[in-house]
This record gives structure tokens, sequence and C-alpha cells, in this order.
């Protein structure tokens, strides 16, 4: 019976300690100080050790939320504060929208099941003509398309008893994947491109319907994976990057001669 609950997701020490510290960030009066403590001290406040703190501070540092200089402690980035759409971490395309300050709306095109083209299957790791899932979305920020994608799944990975249950993720396939194939994506590997809308012959349609104008969408292609690095879906994301602009913060590595 369908209580309206879900289930929680088991989180980390890692995660958590993420998760507290970027709290403790975002209640920072940075125009006073934006020095974080000394890693000593967090251990002690968040009770976790310096190997969980140290790798903690690293990815952030890496994401461009925070600065670490050598000798005279870590700093939170205050231009990374104003990003609302960052490539890194990635957000799903409902908390972009809203991000860029619009109401998201998700129309699931259609769901399917079909044999991989050769460049699919090659993509993904699959044998010629192996099933794949496809799922197509449009995602509205307010009433004008912002976004259209187009994810392929191998279907071995999807139980047949849970495919229609599709529809009831418009918001994410990932979480999907998470609650009905209890796989977790940790991480992708993406390519940028742009192209014109005319390109893409569903994009195109929906556009024509909505009386919006054809222009070019920023194209991310995206292969994602398990945290056992097995390829589990094939992502093709069109964006209108005058309604979501990515921004990124990234740390320069030049050599010194």
């Amino acid at each position: 019976m369908d209580n309206g609950l879900n289930k929680v997701k088991k989180a980390t020490l890692k995660e958590l300690v993420r998760q507290e510290l970027c709290d403790y960030i975002n209640r920072m009066d940075l125009e006073k100080s934006n020095k974080l403590p000394r890693e000593e001290e967090l251990c002690t406040l968040l009770g976790v050790s310096r190997i969980t703190i140290r790798s903690v501070l690293d990815e952030l540092s890496a994401e461009g939320l925070i600065s670490r200089k050598q000798g005279k402690g870590t700093f939170v980035n205050i231009r990374s504060m104003n990003i609302n759409v960052s490539f890194n971490p990635v957000l799903h395309f409902s908390d972009m929208i809203r991000n860029s300050g619009y109401t998201p709306r998700i129309q699931i095109l259609n769901y399917r099941t079909e044999h991989a083209d050769p460049e699919i299957a090659d993509i993904l790791g699959l044998k010629a003509d192996e099933p794949v899932v496809i799922c197509e979305k449009i995602f509205f920020a307010d009433k004008k398309i912002c976004a259209y994608t187009k994810d392929y799944v191998p279907a071995k990975l999807v139980p047949e008893e849970h495919f229609d249950s599709l529809k009831d993720y418009d918001d994410s396939l990932f979480r999907f994947l998470e609650d009905k194939c209890h796989i977790t994506i940790v991480s992708d590997k993406v390519e940028i491109a742009v192209v014109e809308t005319t390109q893409v012959p569903s994009l195109c349609e929906q556009l024509e319907k909505e009386h919006l104008q054809q222009k070019p969408f920023l194209l991310l292609k995206g292969i994602n994976y398990d945290e056992d690095e097995h390829k589990i879906m094939y992502g093709l994301e069109y964006v209108d990057t005058d309604i979501i602009r990515f921004n990124q913060v990234r740390k320069r590595n030049i050599a010194k001669s």
C-alpha cells in the first residue's frame, strides 16, 4: 500500500560531514571573515578523523567552493557562493531551474525499449542490437522549454515489473534507478557541444508546438557510472543557456618554469 513515504537514503559518514560543513559555510558571515577553522578544530567539532575532513575539503576545493592556502589556512571562495548552476557538483534539472529563478515543470514525452544502434551499444559496452530503455523528457522553466533530455539505460538493468514505474519518476531517472533497480550513479563523464535545435527532431517539434524560436542549445553528452565504474546510462541533455546559465569556478594549475 502506498503510504506516501519514500525510503530514507543511507548516507555515508563523508556525505554527512560534507553536508554539515556546507551548512556551516552557508551560515558564515562572509563579510567579516571567509576563513574556515583549522583541520584539527574541524575534527574536534565534527567528531571525525582528519582523513575524513581532509577528503571532504579536497572535494570542496576541487569544486571551487573553498581554496586552501599553504601556511595560511582554508578559505571560502566568495565568488562561488553567487553561482546558481554549476557543472560540478551535478544538479537535477528541476533544481537547476529553481536555482535560476523559475518554476520547473516536467513532461515525459515517452519511455520505450528498443534495440541499441551501433553507436549507443558501443558507448555503453553492449552487444550489437542489445535492448536499451530510452526515456525522453521536456523541462519547462515557467512556460518556456529550457531543456530536452534523452537517456539510454541497458534494458537488462531495469526489471520488467518496474518498467511502467518510469512514469512516476518524471523528476529524476537517477532516483528510479536507485529505488527500483538498486543502482546508484556516483559520477559521469561529459562531452560539451553546441547544436541547432533544427538538428534534433523531437526538440524541434516541441519548440514548434509551443511557438518558440529555433536556436542553438548547449548539448551535454554524458556517460554515467556507478561506484564500481560500470556504465549505467548514456544521456543527451540539450539546454537553453538563455534560461539555465552554467558557471564554474576553476582552480588553475599552471606549472612554474
